[in-house]
């Protein structure tokens, strides 16, 4: 055997090696308690197909996630390791598909590398835990920058286009701001192949438009309903410290493996640079620079449009997160070619993989809310039909998968926005003042609560969470639950994220 078959076979053998592991860390926390927005994604694919496909004008935003999951609830029922089983197959896919993508810009070692980064990295391992798109996305962008190095290769291949385009659409429809703000990048690629490139790249997004003209009507539609991001705030720097500790260490709550990584990759990239600066090769230089644009520039164009119109959050830019790989990649692999940055490359590169595990262990506890033990309260306590408070509304499916009276009667979580469905017994609902629904703005009134309390023999219920202070006034400190305190038998259950009440016994002036 050559040695240039021996060192391909040892690329893939220690490619499968890395999405073996990719695969492990992805499968160690799929059973914890589901987060409320995943509880939307559990929501639409319960109902009838056309039913779902009717209720994305409501939830535009990550449709492929529950078509997926539609057939596979049907198979394998709807515990959580099922509702996040394709976004674990889809993040652990998005390994090999990176070390593809960068194949087409950089020699070894840097796709291995760059596969390597994206198998160990904190909050790729958490969002590919998370029953949304996310994990989608990683795998998309990856693809799309893959299939657009391969179409202009080829410009008259109409498959090589054809799979840019079905990559492209499936990135927008899981996120709708990623397929616009990973155009520069590709607009790069596209520009050093030439005018025939160029040209088909354009007729390309085109394309792309028209294959996107559903997802813009739904989005048209559901923001003609309400503002489902009223609640993004505008840039500030805690908002820039929260992202950079989500794309360095995850959700572990840990800011010096933070530091440790942003310490290791600032070290790599200004060593990289250096070494361009004393006149390292022109192709070095150019997959910097496409790296560059795929993995910090939409970070920067969503934060400054966010500072007319909020629109960002870490995870909406998870599409950064490759670029950022494979620029550490291509930062270590020009280190290595040099005697003295073999010591920095090693170093460095040891220090952010030690940091990625130390956080993906840490982090593998972390529940973002967690709703069993209220719905364990609640069954064990709560009779049919006794008002109960929900602020915000918009837990109502979370608190469903949990407590099974608040689901419908086949089973199905209610969302209250969508009107498809009979709210449950007992069911009341508040939202901010910004908020969307056509339940009250909270949180209740003492006359509510106790008007309430009247109604259901002396017993109240309310459910507290996700509480925007700026938005609203906090309910656990509103004059109702003083009240409560004063006339009523109080309960309190606290978990991660949600508050719970049981005011019992209380004692109405009309009663």
């Amino acid at each position: 055997m050559s040695p240039g078959r021996r060192a391909g076979r040892a690329e893939v053998l220690a490619l499968i090696a890395l999405t073996v592991l990719a695969l492990a860390l992805r499968l160690t926390s799929i059973s914890r308690g589901l987060f409320t927005d995943e509880a939307f994604s559990l929501a639409l694919a319960q109902r009838s197909f056309g039913h779902m496909i009717e209720v994305f004008g409501y939830e535009a935003n990550g449709t492929p996630y529950p078509i997926v999951l539609w057939p596979v609830i049907r198979l394998f029922g709807d515990s959580e390791a099922v509702l996040r089983l394709p976004a674990v197959l889809a993040g652990t896919a998005a390994v090999p598909a990176l070390w593809w993508a960068v194949r087409q810009f950089a020699p070894a070692p840097a796709p291995l590398l760059a596969a390597g980064l994206l198998a160990l990295n904190p909050m790729a391992v958490f969002y590919s835990q998370d029953a949304r798109a996310y994990a989608f996305v990683l795998l998309a962008v990856s693809l799309s920058f893959g299939t657009l190095a391969r179409a202009l290769g080829d410009p008259a291949s109409r498959r090589a286009w054809a799979a840019y385009v079905a990559s492209m659409a499936l990135l927008g429809y899981c996120e709708i701001f990623a397929a616009p703000l990973i155009v520069p990048a590709h607009a790069l690629i596209a520009w050093r192949s030439g005018r025939r490139g160029l040209r088909r790249w354009l007729l390309s997004l085109a394309a792309l438009a028209v294959s996107c003209v559903p997802l813009l009507v739904a989005a048209a539609i559901a923001r003609g309903r309400r503002d489902a991001l009223y609640w993004l705030p505008k840039p500030d720097r805690e908002l820039v410290v929260l992202t950079v500790q989500e794309f360095t260490a995850g959700l572990s709550g840990v800011s010096a493996l933070r530091w440790a990584t942003l310490a290791g990759g600032v070290a790599l990239v200004v060593g990289a640079l250096w070494q361009l600066r004393k006149g390292a090769g022109g192709a070095r230089r150019e997959g910097l620079q496409i790296a560059v644009c795929w993995g910090i520039l939409p970070v920067l164009v969503l934060l400054a449009v966010s500072f007319v119109q909020p629109l960002f959050w870490p995870r909406y830019v998870i599409l950064a997160l490759p670029g950022l790989c494979m620029l550490l990649a291509l930062a270590v692999a020009g280190l290595v070619s040099r005697p003295r940055g073999v010591l920095i490359a090693a170093g460095c590169s040891a220090v952010i993989a030690a940091a990625a595990l130390a956080a993906d262990v840490k982090q593998a506890g972390v529940v973002q809310e967690d709703w069993a033990p209220v719905g364990a309260v609640m069954r064990a306590q709560r009779i049919a039909g006794e008002p109960t408070i929900l602020d915000d509304a918009q837990v109502l499916p979370a608190l469903g998968y949990y407590y099974a009276p608040f689901r419908a009667a086949n089973g199905d979580l209610v969302v209250q926005e969508w009107h498809d469905l009979p709210l449950p017994a007992g069911f009341v609902g508040y939202r901010d003042r910004t908020g969307y629904g056509d339940v009250p703005v909270g949180p209740p009134t003492l006359a509510e609560f106790e008007g309430l309390a009247r109604g259901g023999d002396g017993t109240v219920w309310m459910v507290v969470s996700e509480v925007d202070p700026e938005l609203q006034s906090n309910p656990r400190d509103g004059a109702a639950v003083r009240w409560a305190r004063q006339h009523c038998r109080v309960e309190i259950h606290r978990s991660v994220g949600v508050w719970l009440m049981r005011a019992s016994g209380c004692r109405t002036a009309g009663g």
